[in-house]
C-alpha cells in the first residue's frame, strides 16, 4: 500500500436533485461554468405517484434523473437555490432536490485545459 495520506474534507455537502423530467445536462453545463466540477447524473427508472406509465399503449420512455453534487458549506445554500430554480422544481411533478453533510471527502482537482495541452 502507498504511504499517501489524502486528506479527508469534513466540511462538504451533497446535493441530490430527483428530475423527473431530465435536463441534469444543461445544469452540470452552467454548474461547471460556475466552477462546481464534482457533480455526475444518471437516469433511472420511475415517476411521480399519479402519473400514467403508458401512453396510447406504448410504454412512456422515463427521463427521470439523479443529479448528484458536492459543494463546500459555504456554497451549499447557493448552489441548492440554482439548481432548484433551473429544474423548475417550484411546479408539481418536476422532482426533488435534498441536502445532506459528508462526513468525509476528498478534494478533486481537475488539470487546466492549458496544462492538458503541454503534457500532450
Amino acid at each position: 500500500m502507498s504511504d499517501i495520506k489524502i486528506p479527508n474534507i469534513d466540511y462538504t455537502r451533497l446535493i441530490t436533485c430527483i428530475l423527473y423530467e431530465g435536463g441534469s445536462v444543461e445544469i452540470l453545463e452552467i454548474l461547471h461554468n460556475k466552477g462546481i466540477n464534482e457533480a455526475c447524473f444518471y437516469s433511472v427508472r420511475g415517476g411521480p405517484i399519479g402519473r400514467s406509465s403508458e401512453v396510447e399503449g406504448l410504454p412512456e420512455i422515463p427521463k427521470t434523473e439523479i443529479l448528484n453534487v458536492i459543494v463546500s458549506a459555504d456554497q451549499a445554500d447557493y448552489i441548492y437555490e440554482e439548481i432548484f430554480t433551473l429544474a423548475k422544481l417550484d411546479q408539481p411533478q418536476m422532482g426533488i432536490i435534498t441536502v445532506n453533510r459528508l462526513s468525509r471527502s476528498s478534494e478533486i482537482n481537475l488539470p487546466d485545459d492549458d496544462e492538458e495541452l503541454k503534457a500532450a
